[in-house]
């Protein structure tokens, strides 16, 4: 399991992203930019969020992902948090994005294949249904080859309910760094982030996406 501390930052101030990488010789981009969708299920009274709100020590994010436009090479990923770590648990489809109501089901026969049982058992008792629709352009960078960075901005966020009478998108006006590192490199990362101007702080762009509809009293 990893630690990753994210850092918001008004968009209006990314200047000082681009100053700090500049100035961090040791800082070097890992891979090109891509343009990163998500599919945020929960339950549907948001249980998954509530969670996550409440500070709930051992708690799941359930979603599918794909980068670019190439939504048929989408993967399912779970995210597990216990305490400060957090590791993420993928599995790459195997068929086309057609109907993505009843992909995290029993009734998804693709997870239900043997190789795919260990994935189904996360939430196999639960009702999950698609909430939100995330998508940023991402950049990647890595520190000392041993601290991952990202840099994710024009981030939006799409409501995901036939009920709503809300407009249906939002585009934000944060930006987010994330700074992954195995727990044995939490001195190299902590004193990264000492040598910046940036403070640390909660970021979920699920719940934050929840609070920019007003359904979730967030960021």
């Amino acid at each position: 399991m990893r630690s990753e501390i994210k850092i918001p930052i008004n968009n209006n101030f990314e200047l000082y992203f681009d100053n700090w990488v500049n100035f961090k010789s040791k800082i070097q981009k890992q891979y090109d930019d891509r343009l990163i969708t998500s599919i945020y299920y929960d339950s549907e009274n948001f249980t998954t969020a509530k969670d996550n709100l409440a500070g709930i020590s051992n708690r799941c994010k359930y979603r599918i992902r794909w980068y670019n436009d190439e939504s048929k090479n989408f993967n399912y990923e779970i995210k597990i948090k216990k305490n400060n770590l957090g590791k993420k648990l993928f599995l790459k489809s195997d068929h086309s994005l057609l109907d993505f109501n009843l992909l995290f089901s029993n009734k998804n026969d693709f997870l239900k294949k043997k190789e795919n049982e260990f994935f189904l058992n996360y939430f196999s008792y639960k009702n999950l249904i698609p909430k939100m629709n995330v998508s940023y352009l991402r950049s990647y960078f890595v520190y000392q080859k041993k601290i991952r960075i990202t840099y994710d901005r024009k981030i939006s966020y799409k409501l995901i309910n036939k009920h709503s009478l809300k407009k249906n998108t939002m585009k934000d006006f944060m930006n987010v760094i994330e700074i992954k590192f195995e727990p044995e490199n939490t001195s190299l990362a902590l004193n990264l982030i000492q040598n910046s101007n940036f403070n640390p702080k909660r970021f979920s762009k699920y719940l934050r996406g929840l609070h920019l509809f007003g359904i979730s009293n967030y960021l």
